[in-house]
């Protein structure tokens, strides 16, 4: 059939033929975390000349908890860009655009504007129930208070930018019959970024005591850190695990693959824990020290069976 959308008509396609899927998700990953990047920087250059040497050295002394937070919004502000934009594609018979470069500029620059807007009256918001939240929060940590005003915040700041890009670029689409199919890299590269963002939001979302004990606040940063090693052997093994070709990304499976995922590695991680935990009152210091590096090492190691049972179970009868 030919897009009605199309500038210039093309071709249909025969049921028959199979074509690789768009790499403009790959594409619009990159330009997510470019962007993100780039608030990132703009939002550190603002408060280093707005705010009093006191206060700016204060912000300093929480690096380590905000190297966390920035990991995360880069592994979510990614994440979603790959996922919306194959979803996009996939829903609408979408191949690819004829303009690349015009959706990337489109889309940076509507990002932009609405991270402005939208991190303008988040402040305000934040500035008069933040101190409220702090005093009241009950032993509840405040980021999990304020999750719920967070998440509006990224719908209207990352994911609707993304779609109003794809919607207004879409007359540059072309439409076809035939079958797409998507590489297991894009698959598996999705179901990384996936487990890294559910590892690093649960990091932030944990009290600071729990993380960061006896002020060690270099923990929190460092768990975030392996976190990368997490979800790259997360990637590999899915990578492994999957075909090489799928008829298409189907992503509430694979959500639920790494949940599945997620759930079995904490539950496995919190027996061996338990068991860490009783060896530190036991031990010597020198004990203690091989304890944690094999605690970790066993965390590494699990990671890999645990995503190939999860993708099996759930995510492998859809592979062709």
């Amino acid at each position: 059939m030919v897009n009605p959308y199309a500038i210039n008509p093309v071709e249909p396609v025969s049921s028959n033929d199979t074509r690789q899927a768009s790499r403009l998700p790959i594409r619009l990953l990159f330009t997510a975390l470019a962007c993100c990047t780039a608030s990132l920087v703009i939002h550190w250059v603002i408060m280093w000349l707005t705010l009093e040497p006191e206060y700016f050295q204060a912000y300093l002394n929480n690096l380590w908890q905000l190297a966390a937070y920035w990991l995360s919004a880069l592994a979510v502000d990614g994440c979603s860009a790959l996922l919306l934009a194959r979803y996009y594609l996939q829903r609408h018979n979408l191949v690819d655009v004829s303009h690349p470069a015009r959706l990337m500029a489109l889309f940076v620059g509507l990002y932009l504007i609405a991270i402005f807007v939208v991190g303008l009256l988040y402040n305000l918001l934040w500035a008069q129930i933040g101190p409220w939240l702090y005093e009241n929060a009950g032993g509840f940590s405040p980021t999990l208070l304020m999750l719920p005003l967070n998440l509006v915040s990224f719908m209207l700041a990352t994911l609707l930018p993304l779609w109003l890009s794809l919607h207004l670029m879409r007359r540059a689409g072309q439409f076809q019959t035939g079958l797409t199919r998507v590489s297991r890299g894009q698959t598996a590269l999705a179901f990384g970024l996936l487990f890294l963002v559910f590892y690093t939001k649960l990091l932030t979302l944990l009290p600071s005591t729990a993380i960061s004990p006896y002020g060690m606040e270099w923990m929190l940063g460092l768990s975030s850190a392996i976190g990368l090693v997490y979800g790259l052997v997360a990637l590999i093994a899915a990578h492994r695990s999957l075909p090489a070709q799928l008829p298409r990304l189907a992503i509430g499976r694979l959500l639920a693959s790494v949940l599945v995922c997620m759930v079995i590695w904490l539950l496995v991680a919190g027996v061996l824990g338990f068991v860490l935990l009783v060896a530190l009152y036991a031990g010597s210091e020198f004990l203690v020290l091989v304890l944690m590096v094999l605690f970790g090492v066993l965390l590494l190691a699990l990671l890999w069976p645990v995503t190939h049972l999860s993708l099996r179970w759930i995510y492998r009868p859809l592979a062709a």
